[in-house]
C-alpha cells in the first residue's frame, strides 16, 4: 500500500480548490488596481480619514494603495489567510483521516511501522503545499506582470508569494499536532477555522496596539507583506521562528502518533 499516493490522490481535490481560491481572490483584487491607481489622490484622501489602528490591522496603515508595490501588500494579506485555511486543514487532516472514517484497523495491521506511516503522510503534506505555492506563482505571475509595466520587481513578488507557504508550514505542524491528540477527530473544519482566526485576530490587535511582543505569537506577523515591501528580505528571526514552530510541533506529532492506543 502506498500511503504516500494515496495521501495526494485524496487531498488532490481540496489542492485544485483552495488553489483556484487564492487565484480568483488575486485577480479579482487586481482588476481593481487601475481604478485605484487612477484616482490616487482621491484614495488616498479618502484613507486618510480612517483611524490609524483600523488600517494597520487591514494591512494598508504604512503602504498606499496606489502604488502596486502597496497594493499588493494589502492584497497577499488575504492570499496567505486563505493558504493558512489550507495549510491547517492539510496538516489536521493527514494523521487523522482513518480515525475519523474508523480505518484504523486497516492501516496499521499492514507490516508498516507508525513511523513510516506518519512520515510518509507528512512528505505528502509537504508536497501538497509545495505543489499549490508552485502552481499560484507561476498563474499569478502573468497578471503581476501585467500590471507591472518595464521594471516588474520580480524579487518581492517572489518573496510575497513564498510567504504563503512559510506561513502555512506554521499552521501544518501546528495541525499535525492537534489532530494526534484526541482519540477521534470528529471534525477538520471547525478546528481549522477556529485555530487559524484565532492567529488571525491575535494579528489584528497587534497591528492595532504594535506590541512588537505580539508578533512573535503569530505567523502573520513573520512574513507582513508591507514589511518586505520595504526590507526586501524576509527576518531571520521570524524565519527561524516559523520553521522552530513547524520542527517543533512535527516532532511532538510523530511522537504521540507512535505512543497513542489507535481505535477502530
Amino acid at each position: 500500500m502506498n500511503i504516500f499516493r494515496q495521501e495526494l490522490k485524496m487531498h488532490v481535490r481540496p489542492l485544485l480548490f483552495y488553489t483556484l481560491g487564492m487565484l480568483a481572490a488575486f485577480y479579482a483584487f487586481l482588476l481593481l488596481y487601475d481604478s485605484i491607481a487612477a484616482d490616487a489622490a482621491l484614495v488616498d484622501a479618502v484613507l486618510a480619514n480612517f483611524p490609524k489602528e483600523f488600517k494597520a490591522a487591514f494591512g494598508f496603515a504604512d503602504v498606499s494603495l496606489s502604488d502596486l508595490g502597496g497594493y499588493l501588500s494589502f492584497l497577499f494579506a488575504y492570499i496567505v489567510l486563505i493558504g493558512a485555511v489550507f495549510g491547517m486543514k492539510t496538516g489536521i487532516s493527514v494523521l487523522s483521516e482513518e480515525g475519523r472514517t474508523r480505518t484504523s484497523d486497516f492501516l496499521l495491521s499492514k507490516p508498516l511501522r507508525r513511523g513510516r506511516v506518519a512520515s510518509e503522510k507528512l512528505l505528502a503534506l509537504c508536497l501538497l503545499l509545495a505543489v499549490q505555492n508552485v502552481l499560484f506563482f507561476a498563474l499569478a505571475l502573468p497578471g503581476y506582470l501585467s500590471k507591472a509595466g518595464e521594471e516588474p520587481n520580480l524579487k518581492l513578488f517572489v518573496l510575497m508569494s513564498f510567504s504563503v507557504f512559510m506561513v502555512q508550514l506554521f499552521f501544518a505542524g501546528i495541525g499535525l499536532f492537534l489532530s494526534v491528540l484526541p482519540r477521534r477527530l470528529k471534525a477538520v473544519m471547525p478546528v481549522t477555522l477556529a485555530v487559524v482566526f484565532l492567529f488571525y485576530i491575535v494579528e489584528l490587535i497587534n497591528e492595532s496596539v504594535l506590541d512588537k511582543t505580539l508578533s512573535y505569537l503569530t505567523p502573520f506577523s513573520y512574513f507582513k507583506a508591507s514589511e518586505l515591501l520595504s526590507r526586501a528580505a524576509y527576518d531571520g528571526r521570524y524565519l527561524a521562528a516559523d520553521l522552530a514552530v513547524f520542527f517543533l510541533f512535527t516532532a511532538l506529532a510523530f511522537w504521540i502518533y507512535e505512543k497513542k492506543d489507535i481505535h477502530a
